[in-house]
């Protein structure tokens, strides 16, 4: 379809909007709860930018993108349904345990990678996440039973 790119452009400005309006929203004396909403939401300007102007850089070609086939759609899915599910875990399991379920499901069963390799990327990720938002920014994360 020639109408997919301008569509998640648009899409993206929508998205980039929310962040702006949620990011004024937060009443919080630490600066950075506004900073992520903030940054986000340039992302978000910017690849809506690059939607928006690639064809008239490009013009229309026979490698235009089109929407997902079936696999596709099944795919957007499962990753949507794990971040749901994710949400609703994450008071339960804590952060890091929930975190990791989530990145051990995905990288499994959308990544091409070995039982090995999954486990190692899973633990490093989660690892870096729970580093970087716990402890070096100071963010208030659930803990869970475990109390990690």
């Amino acid at each position: 379809m020639k109408r997919a790119e301008p569509i998640c452009g648009v899409i993206l400005l929508g998205l980039a909007a929310a962040c702006v309006v949620e990011a004024l929203r937060i009443r919080d004396d630490w600066q950075g709860a506004k900073l992520v909403p903030a940054v986000l939401s340039m992302v978000f300007v910017l690849l809506a930018a690059g939607h928006l102007m690639s064809r008239r850089r490009s013009g229309p070609s026979e490698g235009d993108p089109s929407w997902p086939d079936a696999e596709g759609w099944r795919r957007v899915g499962l990753v949507f349904g794990a971040l749901v599910a994710y949400v609703l875990a994450l008071p339960y399991l804590g952060f890091l345990p929930a975190t990791a379920a989530l990145l051990l499901g995905l990288i499994r069963l959308l990544g091409a990678f070995s039982w090995p390799v999954t486990v190692v990327l899973t633990a490093v990720t989660a690892v870096a996440s729970h580093v970087v938002f716990k402890l070096w920014l100071g963010m208030p994360l659930p803990a869970g039973p475990l109390g990690l």
